[in-house]
């Protein structure tokens, strides 16, 4: 008679990433990308309205996400765990 192993659990290989699982983003990283998000509007509405000029605050903003990205490194949360 055949036995039927069971299916194998998320921690017995920790070296494989596991998929289909989406993690919580913490409170900072939230507020991170809601300040992006209103810099990045803020920039497009006053570049329309105002200036064009203002533009370039969007473009900085996107910038700004991008090193983060790539770097690690976010002005914002060090500012946000200041605040804390």
């Amino acid at each position: 008679m055949a036995t039927t192993a069971n299916p194998p659990s998320p921690t017995d290989s920790p070296d494989k990433p596991t998929t289909g699982m989406c993690r919580v983003p913490s409170t900072q990283e939230k507020l991170v990308r809601v300040l992006a998000g209103t810099v990045s509007l803020t920039g497009l509405g006053l570049g329309f309205f105002v200036s064009p000029w203002w533009y370039l605050l969007t473009v900085f903003a996107g910038l700004n996400v991008i090193q983060s990205a790539f770097t690690g490194f976010c002005p914002p949360e060090i500012v946000y765990r200041w605040l804390n």
